[in-house]
Order: C-alpha cells, then sequence, then structure tokens
C-alpha cells in the first residue's frame, strides 16, 4: 500500500463521486477506479458500495478514513520536523558540562538557544573535561563546555568566558573577617584542589598563581567536583582557589576573595569535532558565539 492510495482514497471519500474526484486528481476516471479496486484487493475489504445512483463509505471504508487521516497527518509532521532537524532548527542537542559552567555563562547560551529554536530539546551532562573529551570522541555528546587549554588537536575549542580566581576560605576561618586575603596568608594551611587529570590547564594556572607569589599549596584533598570542593571548605578542611564565576551561585557558608590583581584566568571553553557537527550543534555555536563578550 502506497500513500498515493491513501491520498486517492481520501479524495474520493470526500467527494463520494468517482468523476468530481478524478477531476480534483487530475486524472481519468478509469485509473482512479483501478487504484482503488487496487487498495481494496490489498486490504480484503470493499471500501465503498457503488450502486447506478451513489458512493458510499463501508464500515471498512470509515474506519480507513479515520486512520488514513491520522496517518498522512503524521507523514506530514514527519517530513516537516526532518527538515527542521536538517536545518538545525528542531531536534535533540547534547551537552556536557562541567559544574562551574551552570555558575557562567552556559543557562545564558540555553536560554538563547531555547528562545531562537523553541522546537529543540537539551540533554546536559555533567561530565569532567577529561570525561567530556572521551564523550565527544565517541559522539555520547555533541558538544561540552570544560576549562581550556586542551591538549587535543582533534577537538576545536571557542573560549566563552574567563573568570578571576577567588580564594575560598571557611566563615569560621580565622582570616574570613579580614578585607583582602592572598592565598599566600594561608601557605601552611590545608589546600583543596582539583585533580589535574580532570582540569589539567586550571591545576597548572592555580599552581602557577601560587609559584609566582613564592609557595606551593600544601595539597590534602583533591576531587574531580566543584561542588565537593566547596563542601570541603565549607567543612573547615582547608581552603581553595576558584573560578570567582561560582560566587554568585553559592549558598554556602563559605567567604570568597577576589584575586583580581592576580593575572591567571579561568577559560571556559565550548568544545567540538568541527568534522562531525549537527546543524543544530552549529546553530548552539552561533547562540555561544553571540552571548559571548570575549
Amino acid at each position: 500500500m502506497e500513500l498515493r492510495h491513501l491520498r486517492y482514497f481520501l479524495l474520493l471519500a470526500e467527494e463520494l463521486h468517482f468523476g468530481r474526484a478524478a477531476a480534483r486528481l487530475g486524472i481519468e476516471q478509469p485509473p482512479l477506479s483501478r487504484q482503488i479496486k487496487d487498495l481494496e484487493r490489498e486490504l480484503g475489504a470493499e471500501l465503498f458500495r457503488r450502486t447506478t445512483k451513489k458512493v458510499e463509505l463501508t464500515a471498512a471504508g470509515n474506519y480507513l478514513r479515520d486512520e488514513a487521516q491520522k496517518l498522512l497527518r503524521q507523514v506530514e509532521h514527519v517530513k516537516g520536523q526532518t527538515r527542521f532537524i536538517h536545518g538545525g532548527v528542531a531536534g535533540q542537542i547534547h551537552i556536557g558540562y562541567v559544574g562551574a559552567a551552570m555558575y557562567s555563562l552556559l543557562p545564558a547560551i540555553l536560554a538563547a538557544l531555547a528562545k531562537t529554536l523553541p522546537d529543540i530539546r537539551s540533554v546536559l551532562h555533567e561530565l569532567t573535561g577529561e570525561d567530556q573529551v572521551r564523550a565527544l570522541h565517541s559522539g555520547a555528546i555533541d558538544v561540552g563546555f570544560l576549562r581550556t587549554p586542551l591538549n587535543d588537536p582533534a577537538i576545536s575549542t571557542l573560549p566563552v568566558a574567563r573568570e578571576t580566581f577567588s580564594l575560598v576560605v571557611p566563615n569560621s576561618h580565622r582570616l574570613s573577617r579580614t578585607r583582602a586575603l592572598s592565598p599566600k596568608d594561608l601557605a601552611l594551611e590545608p589546600f583543596i584542589g582539583f585533580s589535574r587529570a580532570c582540569a589539567p590547564g586550571m591545576v597548572d594556572r592555580i599552581v602557577g598563581l601560587c609559584n609566582r607569589l613564592g609557595f606551593s599549596p600544601r595539597l590534602v584533598h583533591e576531587t574531580s567536583q566543584l561542588h565537593s570542593v566547596l563542601r570541603l571548605v565549607e567543612s573547615g578542611l582547608g581552603y581553595s582557589i576558584v573560578p570567582s564565576g561560582v560566587r554568585s551561585g553559592s549558598q554556602m557558608k563559605i567567604k570568597f576573595f577576589e584575586l583580581t590583581d592576580c593575572p591567571e584566568r579561568a577559560e571556559l571553553s565550548l568544545a567540538f569535532i568541527a568534522s562531525r557537527l549537527s546543524p543544530l550543534a552549529r546553530r548552539l555555536i552561533d547562540v555561544a558565539r553571540s552571548q559571548t563578550k570575549m
């Protein structure tokens, strides 16, 4: 059974007259009669009751009319969605992100994407930078938001945010009430850091910042998740240095001291494999470019 058969059938079911239906289709009446007979033969059911005076739908014909209308509407929907997906204005996109990205530009990018393309669905995966690289190569995510620089020539990056670093101590710390605080003031105290395997670029910048101040942090806890770093600081287990942007989303009992005089910056980038980009992923990249101020 072809869609053409169903369209011929529905037009005849509307007209209930072979001559008028054939005229609307732009064909002769005999070919229309043959198409309907072929359809009835294939279905094993009489669809029309024909007399010399009129044509009527049978019970089977009434059923097929209702179902064929639904089917053809669905076909048109599928055709439209296929065109939209090909054009990058509909569909589903898988996005990887490091936790800090939710405190930075990612929500604004997603909001702008949803406003521009309301028919898309974003599937978000919180992953370390290392896991995002693997997911990009396997195709598990379309794009990722991670810390750069990145040592992988197959992956392209678009910087979307550069932030200062902030020193973070618990509210209960003896120096939390001071006006300004430097990492050097805490050189001998326990330091809570990020795992190098998960964010090597950011770790290098933090270590470089401390080395330039003349000391090496006494690392006692290491984790791959930003939230875990902040929770450990809040619990009084040490201090840390984190991207300043996370301050806006933190409700913890911790104190931030922004290190504005330090040249080091935490860079957040949109990462992707250019040869694999779908039209929708390209749209997201365009939106990200329009949102970033860099």
